[in-house]
């Protein structure tokens, strides 16, 4: 383990340098491919290819593996076909597919020749799935044996077995002559049994599956709900087809709730790791959502102007002294709100069809939390002597304002999600902007009703 990355990757650059195989081979042999890849990511896009096509093709390809996507992209194009073919052989099915869009279908099709005919072949079944499907995910190396397979031969085979035959050997999958999946059981269990048991006789019949053909992020929520370490993937006949295993499931739902984060922050654009992205990626991402916040933001503009030139009775400068807490305390509120039903809906914990408890819930807290910043805005404004209906103003606009951004927070993830729409658009920034101008409509109104004028 690389106990201090800075000098680490000082000595990478100082390898890079000088173009020394042997010696490069040297002081990285005992360097893991995680620590070697935490300090490729460090390095700049041209000194990370130039160490790559220096290092020998294996240990290249491991450090590839242990990249981020967005990081191993930007480099694989400029990396020589023989070390992207020793290292499109040794990732797993599904993740070598995800490069055929950044190498292009020439290249990649070029590549799938030059590996073993086994591994291309298993890609271009794959690729027969749409994106985002299980199917596009799954390996094909699952551990499976006929109903009158004895312990004994399984074990046997799991002893005689190659370290490629199998992704994993958690759980056993017992299929019928025809393929068709009819039971499962775990490798614990199997050790346990006697050696002539038979695998139909230790079997559970009630297997949990998905089709190969159903949404990947989807499946990945099912296996995290039921704790699985793999689904098994069948087609629409039943027959098994693949296995979905858990850390593909863990890696899809890591880019989910990283999506739904960014998307909350108003950030936009794909999932990519950070230190990947340069200063123009990073303003890119940032730049749509800011550009629309600050165009929405003209409401609440739009609004004070309206009110000073109906209303020149209102004590616009009085009143203006109290905006900052009041549409503070509301995009706060609605902010909240927003980030809790956003991922509770991320995770499955709500549904669309839900939406009258929640919407109830967070009325009811909105009531309690809106009073008790009501009293407290009414005794601020006291504080800074305030006339006695402007205090009022305030601590009745509070829980007004409060009560009416918790429902719109909690209505619009809910109304996204039943349109289709992913509810991280509704995020935080855009709440409390849209907050912002309702808010002081209700503000100006209740001056209005409550005649504090001058």
């Amino acid at each position: 383990m690389v106990q201090d990355l800075t000098a680490f990757v000082e000595q990478l650059r100082t390898l890079v340098a000088s173009q020394s195989r042997e010696r490069i081979s040297d002081e990285l042999k005992d360097i893991l491919p995680e620590d070697l890849a935490e300090g490729v990511i460090r390095l700049g896009t041209d000194e990370a290819v130039e160490l790559l096509k220096l290092l020998d093709h294996e240990t290249a390809a491991n450090a590839l593996i242990e990249l981020p996507t967005a990081t191993t992209r930007s480099i694989l194009q400029e990396l020589p076909d023989y070390t992207v073919a020793h290292f499109l052989d040794v990732l797993p099915m599904d993740d070598a597919l995800d490069l055929r869009e950044e190498l292009g279908p020439e290249r990649f099709n070029d590549l799938l020749e030059v590996i073993p005919d086994e591994d291309a072949q298993e890609i271009r079944r794959l690729m027969n799935y749409p994106q985002d499907t299980v199917g596009r995910l799954m390996t094909e190396r699952f551990f499976e044996v006929a109903p009158e397979t004895t312990m004994s031969a399984l074990l046997d085979d799991i002893r005689k077995a190659s370290d490629e035959k199998y992704e994993t050997v958690n759980d056993v999958y017992v299929l019928s002559a025809e393929g068709s999946l009819v039971g499962v059981f775990s490798l614990r269990r199997a050790l346990r049994a006697k050696p002539s048991t038979k695998a139909g006789d230790i079997m559970r019949d009630e297997v949990i599956s998905v089709l190969a053909t159903e949404d990947a992020e989807g499946a990945a929520r099912r296996m995290s709900r039921y704790g699985f370490y793999g689904l098994p993937v069948v087609d629409e006949s039943g027959r098994m087809v693949g296995l979905f295993t858990g850390d593909d499931a863990q890696e899809i739902l890591e880019e989910a709730t990283t999506a739904d984060l960014e998307s909350l922050g108003a950030v936009s654009g794909p999932v990519e790791a950070y230190l990947s992205l340069s200063v123009w990626k990073l303003a890119w991402k940032r730049i749509p959502w800011l550009l629309g916040l600050f165009f929405a933001e003209m409401l609440t503009g739009l609004v004070m102007r309206h009110y000073a030139s109906v209303a020149p009775e209102l004590q616009i400068s009085a009143l203006m002294f109290f905006v900052p807490l009041l549409i503070g305390a509301g995009g706060n509120s609605g902010s909240q709100v927003t980030t809790m039903v956003t991922r509770a809906l991320a995770v499955g914990e709500v549904r669309p069809r839900d939406w009258f408890t929640i919407v109830s819930r967070e009325f009811l807290t909105a009531c309690v939390v809106g009073s008790t910043l009501g009293i407290a805005g009414y005794l601020r404004a006291i504080g800074w002597g305030a006339n006695p209906k402007l205090c009022i103003l305030v601590g009745v606009a509070l829980p007004s304002i409060v009560i009416w951004s918790t429902v719109v927070g909690s209505v619009l993830p809910l109304g996204a999600k039943r349109s289709g729409i992913d509810p991280a658009v509704m995020s935080a920034p855009f709440i409390s902007t849209f907050v912002d101008a309702t808010g002081l409509v209700i503000y100006f109104q209740l001056a209005l009703m409550m005649r504090v004028v001058g």
